[in-house]
């Protein structure tokens, strides 16, 4: 398989239209369409613009189809529908991987990293994740204004939550409106939370419930979070 067939893949994955693709990498209208048609060899000059223009693409895997397609990247693809939902229980299908080139809406969507605990407990007002702290990323185009995903350990959250299942969160600043009965991911000096938040006994507490009725609901003081994000979605691991 020559560069071009995956220069194919990198079109479909983005969703970008052939002649988007060409503005990205700075090449002449219709240069890759025709390679694409002709299934030529590009020139090193093109394969140089591509890689610049993503450089999350391996260059190996680009040059000689050895490994895989991101440096350290996934696309995240599961073809049940209901594998995906949002915190209103809309469910939505994945793009189907056969899909052509200019028929995928999603454009340039970002990329969320599934952070580990440790990132998320430095987190305070502003989060910079360091790529040591990211398991890997994926490419869920259900998923508007994400921040990061962290997965779920344990049984406190069941039935809604399986553990190894994947919440996809927004960051909010501390001082924040938190929205009562909401499920939010808690950084604190104990750990992460992940738990529904009800009003506290007083302004300076919320309360943390479990879905699980086994786990006891309890006051936790605002003073103790370091850091909180809303749970917008999640991802359930069969």
């Amino acid at each position: 398989m020559k560069p071009i067939e995956r220069v194919k893949e990198i079109i479909r994955y983005y969703g970008l239209s052939i002649s988007g693709f060409e503005k990205k990498i700075h090449m002449s209208n219709n240069s890759i369409q025709t390679a694409i048609k002709r299934t030529a060899s590009l020139k090193d000059d093109t394969l140089n613009n591509i890689l610049k223009a993503f450089p999350d693409i391996s260059p190996e895997w680009l040059l000689m189809g050895n490994g895989k397609m991101f440096r350290k990247d996934n696309l995240y693809n599961n073809s049940d529908p209901n594998a995906i939902t949002n915190e209103n229980n809309n469910s939505y299908p994945l793009p189907h991987s056969d899909a052509s080139f200019d028929s995928i809406s999603l454009k340039n969507a970002a990329l969320i990293p599934l952070i580990t605990e440790t990132a998320f407990t430095k987190i305070k007002y502003k989060a910079f994740i360091a790529s040591e702290h990211i398991l890997e990323k994926y490419h869920v185009p259900t998923f508007k204004d994400v921040d990061f995903l962290v997965s779920v350990k344990g049984n406190a959250m069941l039935p809604k939550y399986n553990s190894g299942d994947m919440i996809a969160c927004k960051r909010i600043p501390l001082d924040s409106f938190l929205q009562w009965n909401h499920i939010y991911i808690i950084s604190t000096t104990q750990g992460i939370l992940i738990k529904r938040v009800l009003e506290g006994k007083d302004d300076d507490h919320i309360l943390a419930v479990s879905e699980n009725p086994e786990f006891l609901p309890f006051q936790l003081h605002r003073k103790e979070i370091n850091a909180i994000a809303i749970a917008v979605g999640v991802i359930h691991i069969e």
